[in-house]
């Protein structure tokens, strides 16, 4: 008699047989199925090719969920190139701008796209509404293909005869945080607390901003059986009331109340009115914005040390004149910003600043990325008399005398293989 195979470790002809059958069934193609995925790709064949330029979107999510455009890596292969964009509103909230700019065969097609997330929804509802607003964008570009024969519009009618909803906080948003922080090691331990309240208002015709913060950090190094302690104090009070007074003027002031033991500030007050040109109107400045902001400002200061200039309190006038520029197009973006202060008792007490990044796409899978800033300065009046200990330096307690800072990042990226990326593989 011919031993079971779970016993003897061996197959019986009939379940080798069984064996086979089973993995031929498993690996026989559906003819159906092969005809319909052949179908598919033939049609896709004739879809727009779509660059996606936003990073602050789920690629994946919508390449899975859109799956029948083709996505190309660079968007100079690009027959959609869609440009994604977000500030931040008045509510706390999101407003996402996307821009799907037409190339090659579509460039008479340009639309923008436009819509504001609240502060209480969900990541999966914005990513949702993003998606939504890709699928509605790109009907134009797909109508102009075979593809329109599948396309299956449907149309939600809102509610008639809304009452129109009346806001009980008048557009006020609040916000209270708190954070805490413990860090132990063998040889140092550290802990910070910290808490911010906001309070903002932001509607067409005024912007008002209230914020206080407060934080407190202390670590102690153990070295050669010698303890370190490095404590950072701080708190900030600051205000900011701007008016709309046309497309392109603004007017308002700003001011802030502030201790610093890094700054050797015990307590200072701020106060200084402001106004505001931009070349272009306000209503383009997800896409771009040239600002010129002029603002005198008046400062009592009380110090916790007297200062290299033997001042234990002052009263200062100063003004600072700050440009900023920022564009952003479909071969790149560019923010740079310039800002020039000086005190009035002494205009050799001045501060040069400058911020500039740069992202562009050169050629073809060629991307260069440039970020820097740098400062001149020569406006440290807080400074204490005296040399910072060795122990103050390398804990950073007290701000070090410097005639100027710098700073500055390059990357270089070019890709190159296949033009398409439309997989998405979530493994591992």
């Amino acid at each position: 008699m011919m031993k079971e195979a779970g016993r003897s470790g061996k197959y019986t002809p009939v379940s080798m047989i069984f064996f086979f059958i089973l993995m031929m069934l498993i690996h026989l193609p559906d003819g159906r199925a092969q005809q319909d995925t052949t179908s598919q790709d033939s049609l896709k064949q004739e879809a727009p090719n779509v660059y996606l330029d936003c990073y602050f979107c789920d690629l994946d999510h919508i390449r899975r969920e859109i799956d029948y455009v083709n996505y190309v890596r660079d968007r100079k292969d690009a027959d959609v190139h869609i440009i994604g964009a977000r500030e931040r509103a008045g509510n706390g909230g999101r407003r996402y701008t996307f821009f799907m700019i037409g190339q090659n065969g579509y460039k008479n097609l340009r639309d923008t796209l436009r819509f504001n997330v609240g502060p209480d929804v969900s990541e999966e509802e914005t990513r949702e509404r993003i998606l939504h607003a890709f699928r509605t964008g790109l009907t134009a570009y797909l109508v102009r293909t075979p593809l329109w024969q599948n396309l299956n519009i449907t149309y939600a009618k809102p509610a008639e005869d809304q009452d129109k909803v009346e806001d009980k906080w008048n557009y006020w948003v609040f916000e209270v945080s708190a954070s805490g922080r413990l860090d132990v090691e063998e040889s140092q331990k550290g802990y910070d607390l910290s808490g911010e309240i906001q309070a903002n208002k932001v509607t067409e015709d005024v912007k008002i901003e209230l914020q206080f913060e407060s934080d407190y950090d202390k670590n102690i190094y153990e070295v050669n059986s010698h303890s370190i302690t490095s404590i950072h104090r701080n708190y900030d009070f600051d205000w900011l009331y701007v008016g709309s007074l046309s497309e392109h003027w603004s007017a308002g002031a700003s001011g802030s109340v502030y201790s610093s033991k890094y700054r050797n500030m015990a307590i200072s007050y701020r106060a200084a009115p402001a106004v505001e040109f931009n070349v272009f109107p306000y209503s383009e400045s997800t896409t771009r914005q040239l600002t010129i902001l002029y603002r005198p400002r008046w400062e009592y200061n009380f110090y916790n040390d007297t200062t290299l200039f033997g001042k234990i309190r002052e009263n200062l006038f100063r003004e600072s004149l700050a440009i900023d520029y920022e564009v952003k197009k479909k071969w790149g973006s560019i923010d740079f910003s310039l800002d020039l202060s000086h005190y009035f008792h002494d205009f050799s007490k001045n501060r040069v600043s400058f911020r500039s990044s740069v992202s562009l796409n050169l050629v073809k899978g060629l991307n260069v990325y440039l970020y820097g800033r740098a400062s001149l300065i020569h406006d440290q009046i807080s400074l204490p008399k005296g040399e910072a200990t060795t122990e103050e330096i390398l804990t950073r307690q007290q701000e070090l005398a410097t005639n100027y800072q710098y700073y500055t990042r390059v990357g270089l990226s070019y890709t190159f293989g296949s033009m398409y990326n439309n997989v998405v593989n979530p493994r591992f």
